[in-house]
């Protein structure tokens, strides 16, 4: 992957003229109008699509920094120059995905939760979902390339994973899939001469410039190749964070709202009222209680229940329907299986009020 070729690719790209281009600060809006990448107040980042690649390129000739953007599946892509000051910091920003930076050419220089890093050549640094962070621009040679990997992407692809090593199972698992997420970010750095990992990284970003029939299952399988093959490869080591407990307040707020509307909540009452995608639910009510959402939430149903039975005198139909259940033997069946009593045990156990 040459820095030199990516730029010549680009239409005006030996035109650095600073007053030709907008401020890194118009970005927002420009990427925008482009439909690669929404930008939202709350400072949250995320598409609708199951894989965004972007290319940042910087130069030590100019303070111009070009972007190519392209988008799976529905191949929207484009390109973007942009001029900005020296050391320049972009805004804070959090994702609704997981982020897979690589370092192709000269350094990457962030700021993660409040701390600054630099990466170097060779280095594949893997952002998690929710963690704050931004970059900084320096008028030096470098090009980042950077995989956007939507939650949809493992949910539908992480079956193919019965073909990988057990060790890049467990990571996968441990740090992104299941497992506590007590970290700002893992950096995978070259075990020794590796050409696997550079080459997927050039084989997705070439049938991305250049889309071709097969295109999108080609980038899929060297995508899951790559997940597979970097923890294996690669030595990689953990940098510990409080993202945990930075995110328990956010988690408090949705297990009340869950709580008071445990009868009729579902995906699309909490993506309104949290703005989030249905996916960053699940991994969150995962990663605190160890249960998937619809789990979760059938937990707090029958918790519900066996409130009413105890303090109520509603009939047990009325309170199976309360608590969202229309079937009434489902209901009895799950609330046996749970306290290993029937509800009409229940009541005669603790009479209901009157």
């Amino acid at each position: 992957m040459n820095i030199n070729d990516i730029l010549a690719s680009i239409p005006n790209s030996n035109e650095l003229i600073p007053e030709k281009y907008p401020r890194f600060d118009d970005i927002v809006s420009k990427l925008s109008k482009m439909d690669v990448v929404n930008f939202y107040p709350d400072g949250l980042r995320h598409f609708d699509d199951l894989i965004a690649v972007i290319c940042m390129i910087t130069t030590d000739a100019s303070s111009i920094l070009s972007v190519l953007l392209h988008i799976m599946l529905n191949h929207k892509s484009g390109w973007s120059q942009v001029y900005f000051d020296d050391g320049f910091l972009t805004s804070l920003h959090k994702n609704n995905f997981i982020e897979l930076l690589y370092v192709a050419q000269g350094e990457l220089h962030k700021q993660i939760e409040g701390e600054k890093y630099i990466f170097t050549k060779g280095d594949i640094v893997l952002i998690n979902e929710g963690i704050t962070h931004a970059e900084y621009l320096y008028r030096k040679n470098s090009l980042i390339m950077s995989l956007e990997i939507s939650n949809a992407f493992f949910d539908k692809t992480t079956n193919h994973f019965d073909l990988a090593d057990k060790k890049s199972v467990n990571f996968w698992r441990q740090f992104v899939l299941t497992g506590d997420r007590k970290y700002r970010f893992v950096c995978f750095s070259c075990k020794e001469d590796q050409f696997d990992i550079p080459i997927l990284f050039d084989q997705i970003l070439s049938e991305l410039r250049n889309p071709r029939p097969g295109c999108n299952h080609l980038v899929i399988g060297a995508i899951e190749r790559l997940l597979c093959l970097l923890p294996v490869k690669y030595h990689f080591f953990v940098e510990k964070g409080s993202r945990i407990n930075s995110q328990k307040p956010e988690f408090n707020e949705i297990l009340f709202f869950l709580e008071e509307h445990c009868a009729d909540a579902n995906a699309e009452t909490l993506v309104k009222n949290f703005g989030h995608d249905i996916y960053y639910f699940n991994r969150l009510i995962k990663r605190h209680t160890g249960m998937t959402y619809s789990r979760f939430v059938q937990e707090k149903r029958l918790e519900k229940a066996m409130i009413l039975l105890k303090t109520t005198a509603f009939p047990i139909e009325e309170i199976a329907r309360r608590t969202g259940y229309e079937n009434l033997r489902y209901f009895y069946k799950i609330f046996t299986n749970k306290y290993h009593k029937k509800p009409g045990d229940v009541r005669k156990e603790e009479p209901a009020k009157k």
